[in-house]
């Protein structure tokens, strides 16, 4: 080793042993490869990118040094509103993580609304602070669905929405068979109620296959929800 690289590890060996402690019951963070000097870098990925409300998102990323992972570093995991696609309010913290001995951290979240999420690191252990790129959420509003056929060639469909949605449109939909989909064809219509829920009935040709789903449109904090499609639905006498 040259006698400059010496000096240059030995004055950042010298910057860790000064540095700021970690907090109370916290190991500092550490690792990472001082040579040659660059910056601590992080990653950080949200998938799937898209999610209905109550599914689970999963967070990760890595924070490095020269490809070489530093361990024990606390992640502030933040997320922020989007209201009609627009960042509103200021970030807020999910929760805090640490970085395994590869530099690696993960979490879930079961996001309810369309957000942004990001990741920051306080300075540290020599490390400099970081924040890491914005990954937006896209959440569609969670649609149940569930037909019965009481007779008199009707079919009565009840479900819910999460989050709630009071006084929204949901449109019931009929679809081909399978392998023969082309496209959507809305039947009827109907709206929920103060709790979000939903509850019509509807006459239709007795002895007719139906495929049948309901579709919720987008608003200011939530994606177009559509739900599960039920084939086979027969209206009896």
């Amino acid at each position: 080793m040259s006698f400059r690289k010496l000096m240059f590890v030995a004055a950042v060996g010298s910057a860790l042993a000064v540095a700021a402690p970690a907090l109370p019951g916290q190991a500092a963070p550490s690792g990472g490869c001082p040579y040659p000097p660059n910056k601590p870098v992080m990653t950080f990925t949200v998938t799937p990118a898209t999610v209905y409300a109550s599914h689970s998102v999963s967070q990760f990323g890595k924070m490095s040094q020269n490809g070489c992972g530093i361990k024990n570093a606390s992640m502030i995991i933040q997320r922020r509103a989007l209201v009609s696609g627009k960042p509103s309010g200021s970030w807020t913290t999910l929760k805090t993580v640490t970085t395994n001995t590869n530099g690696v951290f993960s979490s879930t979240r079961f996001p309810m609304h369309n957000e942004q999420e990001r990741v920051v690191f306080k300075a540290a252990g020599g490390f400099p602070g970081l924040t890491s790129v914005i990954r937006t959420v896209t959440v569609r509003t969670h649609l149940s669905f569930n037909p019965t056929e009481p007779g008199s060639c009707n079919v009565h469909i009840v479900g819910r929405t999460i989050p709630k949605k009071a006084g929204r449109v949901v449109k019931i939909q009929s679809r081909g068979a399978k392998g023969h989909f082309n496209g959507w064809t809305t039947l009827w219509k109907t709206t929920t109620n103060s709790k979000g829920v939903y509850s019509t009935t509807h006459t239709l040709t007795c002895g007719k296959a139906y495929n049948l789903s309901a579709l919720i449109g987008s608003d200011s904090t939530n994606s177009t929800g559509r739900a599960r499609t039920i084939f086979g639905i027969k209206p009896v006498h």
